[in-house]
């Protein structure tokens, strides 16, 4: 089932990096939300003024790692740092449970995916955009904010579909929260973490995706 955001009051909000687009999630959101408990993380030391903020400087990905719990998650997380966060994250709390190698991106299912850019051998970005989109999309159910034209299938649902007899395609959707800010839910990240411990001895596809845009990494899990 397809979850909105927006249909429950967002109480406590992670974001994880404090760069241009941590800002802008960030601005939106105390506008938005001014009553939010706002978690900001970035590794860079700055000072954050704002009331209702708490700023932690540590690596993103290592403190959602240790700080969220299946009982104690926040109501969304922002990511606006420069990783896959679902799989780096998925990495570090699966250390202990199983090991995780990237394999290369099965070739034969590039010709599937709009505007595929591989990122070495085992990542790749898809948009249903060939051009730069503006930060303030809000994302319309139909058609393309930007061009007006009908956009194609939602990417997180035509990314559900990659699977074929050799891997296993497993995505987390990202939620549109404001124009230009999405989230994910935890529940879909234990989600995750749970299909890929019951997942075949074959390599899966783990994506995240919101309606235009994707990354997805290949991986071998044992």
């Amino acid at each position: 089932m397809i979850k909105q955001a927006g249909s429950a009051p967002l109480r406590k909000i992670w974001i994880l990096g404090a760069g241009k687009f941590g800002r802008l999630a960030l601005k939106s959101i105390v506008r938005h939300l001014p009553e939010a408990e706002i978690i900001l993380v970035d590794k860079r030391a700055m000072e954050v003024d704002i009331k209702g903020i708490t700023f932690f400087c540590e690596d993103g990905v290592n403190w959602l790692a240790e700080h969220m719990g299946e009982d104690d998650s926040p109501d969304m997380v922002i990511p606006a740092i420069p990783v896959h966060m679902v799989v780096e994250w998925l990495k570090t709390k699966g250390a202990g449970s199983y090991n995780i190698a990237p394999v290369p991106f099965p070739k034969h299912l590039l010709p599937r995916l709009p505007h595929p850019i591989q990122n070495g051998s085992s990542q790749v970005y898809v948009s249903h955009a060939d051009f730069l989109c503006p930060d303030n999309c809000g994302e319309p159910e139909l058609f393309c904010s930007y061009t007006g034209a009908e956009r194609g299938e939602d990417m997180f649902r035509l990314l559900e579909n990659l699977n074929d007899k050799d891997c296993t395609s497993l995505v987390v959707r990202s939620y549109q929260l404001y124009p230009g800010v999405g989230g994910i839910y935890p529940e879909d990240m234990w989600n995750l973490f749970d299909s890929v411990h019951n997942s075949p001895d074959r390599p899966l596809l783990i994506a995240t995706a919101c309606r235009c845009h994707g990354v997805v990494d290949s991986l071998q899990f044992g």
